[in-house]
């Protein structure tokens, strides 16, 4: 991901305080390791807005979903699952295997001291990635079966169970004796990062630096979009007076719906995340006009001009969403 600043942007460091952890950890023997170096973990309340932040990560990263600890959302970790596949980032359940499964997530992540059927998984998953939560004290349970296993807080942090943070010498000597790959957790940013090369680790995970990195990338200035290839208005349905009009500018594009005889409208909105790649992330219509198709009428003039610009479209929103698995040709050469 490119930045138009001579100094790396927050991700462009994080990132690259992955990939060198990854290629150290390998140069030293280390076996391989099947997660991404770098990893965004969700939580409840400081990612409120894990989907916009899933749909911005780049190629090559993981997601984890972790809202299991506390009940899932079983519609949102499909549509999670749906995002992360466009965005070529492994994704995985936190401490459900069942909706892992259900969803066609890339394997589970368990909570400390959780995972006992571990080896059962890997039997039974065997294309799987396992992990886990680094317990806090006493011996860590055979790590075999793991493909990495996370330690926090190695910086102070604001979670509520980061507990004293564990400093660098002492994660440093953790890494030594695990015989699971580790990742470094709690307090990670673009700014503390760097500091754990060396350390041994396999890679990092983050909560509050990645999603904050994430955020501040997606309003970093981005080049202008291609010309327009479809039309600018589209008469969606002639029997039913409804027309969509389409508004370019920058990372924006929205599709607006208008009806003969109402002065509601209704829209559809996608946002840039990469180059040719749009997040359908919101779709409204007013009750004035409700019933009356517009949504369909949309989404439909949506499909049909990302398919005449060649682009890929993220089904962020939940019913652009339902309407490309209701009709799936809508999705078609564009998802």
């Amino acid at each position: 991901m490119a930045a138009p600043y001579d100094s790396p942007s927050p991700l462009q460091s994080l990132l690259g305080a992955a990939q060198a952890l990854r290629q150290d950890y390998l140069a030293a023997g280390g076996v391989p390791c099947a997660l991404a170096p770098l990893v965004l973990m969700s939580d409840r309340d400081r990612t409120p807005d894990i989907e916009t932040l899933a749909a911005r990560m780049p190629s090559g990263s993981a997601l984890i979903y972790r809202e299991a600890f506390g009940g899932h959302d079983h519609e949102r970790a499909k549509r999670l699952r749906g995002i992360t596949r466009a965005r070529g980032v492994q994704y995985l359940i936190g401490a459900d295997a069942r909706l892992a499964w259900e969803v066609g997530a890339d394997g589970v992540h368990f909570a400390r001291g959780g995972g006992s059927n571990l080896s059962a998984l890997r039997r039974d998953r065997p294309e799987w990635l396992l992990t886990r939560a680094a317990v806090k004290s006493g011996a860590e349970p055979a790590g075999e079966a793991l493909d990495a296993l996370f330690v926090s807080s190695v910086f102070p942090s604001r979670s509520p169970s980061a507990g004293t943070p564990t400093g660098l010498d002492a994660f440093t000597s953790r890494v030594a004796e695990s015989s699971a790959p580790v990742f470094a957790l709690g307090g990670v940013t673009a700014e503390t990062a760097p500091a754990l090369i060396g350390s041994g680790a396999a890679g990092l995970a983050s909560i509050d630096g990645l999603a904050r990195a994430l955020r501040e990338e997606a309003s970093m200035p981005v080049a202008p979009n291609p010309p327009n290839k479809g039309q600018d208005t589209i008469v969606a349905d002639p029997k039913g007076g409804v027309s969509i009009s389409k508004d370019e500018g920058g990372e924006l594009i929205t599709y607006t719906a208008t009806v003969e005889g109402e002065s509601a409208t209704g829209e559809l909105t996608l946002r840039r995340v990469a180059d040719g790649v749009w997040n359908a992330n919101h779709t409204g219509v007013p009750n004035d006009i409700g019933g009356r198709g517009v949504g369909k009428a949309l989404v439909e003039a949506m499909s049909a001009d990302a398919q005449a610009q060649g682009w890929r479209i993220i089904p962020g929103c939940p019913f652009v969403a339902k309407m490309f698995e209701r009709k799936p040709e809508l999705a078609v050469g564009i998802t």
